[in-house]
């Protein structure tokens, strides 16, 4: 009698808490934050395509539109940081240094800066040493899909066709190069980047492309995937363990610093845009369909996790084992809890 009186009173105040936050509730672990909601009229929608915390309160996720949000308390609230941009631009990556010192790009080559913690944003342009005219190199126009400081001074940002810039001013000046590629031709894009240290990074994209550094970006050099599949994300831990995610449910793991990659069981066909680790043992993958995998022994087995929602996620960034999170399309930005709450 006494556990059913407590079970009872479990659901009632389970129910209660749905009815006062009907927002915060999501299905198992993962608890919806966020999601556009015409009636809420706060003038923030749009699909998100990136999230960044740099630690267990302080995130970014942006996406279509110029659309630039802040949480100061673990995604709980968010408030959005508005930009002077002559023509919004779809934004596809943030990645902040520390916690003034971050950067967000997209579409048309759009890159911009802060140095106040996202107050203000100032916009930035990459000259394209690709494309010249009159002997002076073009502004680039390709849509920017990571970007990555190794310090204070020396960072980068790949993108579509190729692209490959550089800035060894902290930001300020970006040079490199972006094919143009015309209609009915191969299209190779750089999806995702990581630095495991200031010198041992790898960048992956489409066809099994995998592209490794040990000089801190000044050379790189291909390895082989033994995939042809398009590949969205790479992670790793330290120099020698790490993972990509790809289309299909595909996850590919190295012990070797990607001397060899081996692909990992995930029971997945949907394709997964984003990974993220802590460890060597703890890791999310997030896809198409409101995918997320579970891993807690270093991706020898991947479990689904039930969000309850079918929207797509692009991306995902986590802190610590009991601290995730990942966003999606229609605004929609879910948060992991270990215990449900």
């Amino acid at each position: 009698m006494k556990s059913k009186g407590i079970s009872i009173l479990i659901l009632i105040l389970s129910i209660t808490g749905m009815l006062i936050h009907p927002n915060a509730y999501g299905s198992g672990r993962w608890v919806i934050l966020r999601k556009d909601d015409i009636t809420r009229n706060d003038g923030i929608e749009g699909d998100l395509r990136a999230v960044h915390f740099f630690d267990a309160k302080h995130g970014w996720a942006v996406g279509f539109q110029g659309l630039i949000l802040h949480t100061a308390d673990g995604g709980t609230t968010w408030t959005k940081k508005e930009v002077e941009m002559e023509r919004l631009a779809d934004l596809w990556s943030v990645h902040f240094r520390d916690e003034n010192v971050g950067f967000t790009a997209g579409v048309r080559g759009t890159i911009l800066m802060t140095k106040d913690g996202g107050q203000t944003w100032e916009r930035k342009e990459a000259l394209n040493l690709g494309r010249m005219r009159d002997g002076k190199p073009t502004v680039l126009r390709r849509r920017l899909t990571d970007t990555w400081m190794i310090d204070e001074q020396v960072g980068f940002m790949i993108g579509e066709n190729d692209t490959f810039i550089r800035t060894t001013d902290g930001g300020k000046n970006w040079v490199g190069t972006g094919k143009r590629v015309a209609a009915g031709y191969t299209r190779n894009n750089l999806e995702s980047m990581y630095f495991a240290s200031a010198t041992h990074g790898w960048i992956v994209g489409s066809f099994g492309t995998i592209m490794h550094t040990t000089d801190a970006g000044e050379t790189w050099t291909h390895q082989k995937s033994n995939a042809d599949s398009n590949l969205y994300a790479v992670r790793f831990v330290d120099a020698k363990i790490g993972w990509i995610a790809g289309q299909e449910g595909m996850i590919l793991h190295t012990q070797d610093g990607g001397a060899t990659w081996t692909q990992q069981n995930t029971d997945s066909e949907d394709d997964l845009y984003d990974i993220a680790f802590v460890d060597s043992q703890t890791g999310w993958a997030v896809g198409n369909f409101g995918t997320i995998l579970h891993t807690t022994d270093g991706g020898q087995t991947w479990k689904r996790e039930n969000t309850g929602m079918s929207d797509p996620l692009f991306a995902a960034s986590a802190v610590d084992e009991e601290h995730c999170w990942a966003v999606g399309g229609w605004g929609l930005i879910f948060g992991y809890s270990p215990l449900g709450d």
